[in-house]
């Protein structure tokens, strides 16, 4: 979805002769933030969860250079290669081989804050 609404605002920005506009469409793995927190991979050497400093580090530097994607780690990579040669069964299989279908099997994300009064209670009178 990133890639089609980049795709579409540099489209955009082109018709409106907007030429100074320029947009770094960011494809990260997962991330180690409580966002994703209990996720895991498969092969960790080669599809790491990213550090949330190099992630940072890695994004910065390619806005400062006007890359127009970055793609993190390198073997992600290879999504839209095998997406676009093979068929989608094939596409599904390697997927499955990564682990990429199971990395949210462990899954908890970021925890709920507690609620601002005990549960049952009502809330301050206006």
């Amino acid at each position: 979805a990133a890639v089609y609404f980049d795709e579409s605002i540099r489209l955009e920005m082109r018709k409106l002769g907007k030429r100074g506009v320029k947009t770094t469409c960011v494809c990260p793995f997962f991330i180690k933030t409580g966002m994703f927190e209990g996720v895991q991979t498969r092969w960790p050497k080669l599809l790491p969860l990213l550090e949330p400093e190099y992630a940072a580090s890695k994004i910065v530097s390619a806005v400062r250079c006007d890359q127009p994607m970055l793609i993190m780690p390198l073997v992600v990579h290879l999504a839209p290669l095998l997406k676009g040669i093979f068929p989608p069964a094939i596409t599904d299989y390697c997927l499955e081989w990564f682990g990429v279908l199971d990395a949210m099997d462990e899954f908890r994300g970021r925890a709920a804050p507690p609620p601002p009064y005990p549960v049952g209670a009502k809330g301050k009178a206006a």
